[in-house]
């Protein structure tokens, strides 16, 4: 390559771009960057435009707004298992590759807030996440069932992500078992995520125990590849903070 390419694709990746949502120190919020490719230069795409697709997902969601109130900062442990699963989160979020995260157990313990602090600091770092609330996700895959393009594009994206927040897995209304064809779903998408070790993160209202009585398969599959990450919070009222309102 002569000095004259050189110098273009220098002045190139020096020019600022005008992409809105990330600010990105790689390409100047152009989405792109020149390399040398052969004799000449070529084009390739900045990895800011999968966060950057993934923040538009996170918009449309409702997520923002949860990352812009939930974060780790603001998850105040005041008491020791409160502690234990700050600390478990901090670490979790500085080295995330191939892990999962799931918090279960007592309602209104600050489960969302957790992972949503957890999602908001890996797109920190230029990792795209996507926030599947799960009665709303299941609900826009079973609409897609009769179109079946549609459908398994639908739920590959849920399958390959680089993170998938699953918020409340197996929510149902009047705490009803969940129906067979919602874990047939579950097991499709957590199973490829587990093939392909990639990070997830999971609450639920159900333990690990309750999630073994619903299929054994899908909390197998999250015991093994949480760990440590497994946060199992006992139902006790008093852990319920939207019901204390000194806090």
């Amino acid at each position: 390559m002569d000095s004259y390419e050189s110098m273009k694709i220098e002045w190139i990746n020096a020019q600022p771009g005008n992409l809105q949502g990330y600010d990105c120190d790689e390409c100047l919020n152009r989405g792109y960057s020149a390399v040398p490719s052969g004799d000449s230069h070529a084009m390739r795409d900045c990895k800011c435009r999968k966060v950057r697709h993934s923040m538009r997902l996170i918009e449309n969601s409702g997520l923002k707004l949860l990352m812009e109130k939930y974060t780790l900062d603001r998850y105040f442990a005041k008491e020791s298992w409160q502690g234990s699963i700050k600390e478990k989160a901090t670490w979790f979020a500085d080295a995330p590759d191939g892990k999962w995260f799931a918090i279960l157990g007592q309602t209104g313990c600050g489960k969302t807030h957790i992972c949503s602090a957890i999602a908001g600091e890996l797109l920190k770092r230029s990792i795209p996440v996507y926030y599947a609330l799960w009665n709303t996700e299941v609900k826009r895959l079973k609409a897609t069932v009769n179109d079946g393009e549609e459908h398994e594009k639908a739920v590959k994206r849920l399958q390959t992500i680089d993170v998938l927040y699953i918020d409340d897995l197996f929510k149902c209304k009047y705490n009803a078992a969940p129906n067979d064809a919602d874990v047939r779903l579950a097991f499709e998408i957590l199973n490829a995520r587990y093939n392909s070790c990639l990070t997830t993160l999971i609450s639920s209202e159900f333990s690990i125990d309750e999630l073994s009585n619903v299929d054994t398969a899908i909390a197998g599959r999250i015991n093994e590849m949480g760990g440590m990450y497994i946060v199992n919070i006992e139902r006790n009222a008093d852990r319920d903070y939207r019901w204390r309102a000194d806090e």
